[in-house]
């Protein structure tokens, strides 16, 4: 039986649930079975599955706020705020970890989700384009109108998404995407993510700044 942070509790284990069984495949039932509890424990905090999903998109919104936040506060030049932005992309600490892996699924399923779920989603885009955008306003001698900067942001982000995913996340089976938090590691192991990351950067780089002259 679960004691003390039984909300906190329910939360992570359900991340393991929702992974290991499917999101859309698992009941609360799964859950409350999984960690030895009743029903009613879980609807004492969460009042649908729905609920527990939007709390984890919730979780993931907060840490990246503070992350960025913080970012956008420190001392490091343009170059490598941007280089620091991308890296936080890939290196999902392990506290994290099922949460990512829960938001990638839910993202490639929008069309069977609430549109509360939709919107949380949206928010955290939303988040990376603001701060993106603030770095960007930033690099000395840019030279873009606002809704520029705003178009450019959109095809920078979407090309970071692919790159994550393609990298990270797909897999060539019917699965198509990696659920599993040890095989996550694996392929980040095998990826030389500070030279990959150099590239992108330059490449970004060149098209702000190199890209008006």
């Amino acid at each position: 039986m679960l004691k003390e942070g039984k909300k906190e509790q329910i939360l992570e284990a359900a991340k393991d649930v929702l992974l290991k069984k499917g999101i859309f495949k698992t009941r609360v039932e799964d859950i409350t079975t999984h960690l030895g509890i009743a029903k009613g424990s879980f609807y004492t905090y969460f009042k649908s599955k729905d609920q527990l999903l939007e709390a984890i998109i919730d979780r993931v919104y907060q840490i990246r706020n503070s992350e960025l936040e913080d970012l956008l506060k420190s001392e490091y030049d343009y170059r490598e705020k941007i280089k620091i932005f991308i890296i936080k992309r890939f290196m999902i600490s392990t506290d994290n970890l099922n949460s990512h892996l829960i938001l990638i699924n839910l993202t490639r399923n929008l069309e069977h989700l609430t549109p509360v779920l939709r919107e949380k989603l949206l928010k955290i885009e939303l988040l990376n384009r603001k701060y993106l955008k603030e770095i960007i306003k930033n690099i000395p001698n840019i030279d873009y109108l606002e809704n520029e900067i705003d178009t450019i942001i959109i095809f920078i982000l979407g090309g970071i998404k692919s790159y994550r995913l393609d990298r990270l996340f797909y897999k060539n089976t019917d699965d198509y995407f990696i659920s599993d938090i040890d095989e996550f590691r694996e392929r980040l192991k095998n990826i030389n993510l500070e030279k990959e990351v150099e590239l992108v950067v330059s490449g970004i780089l060149k098209l702000l700044v190199g890209g008006n002259k």
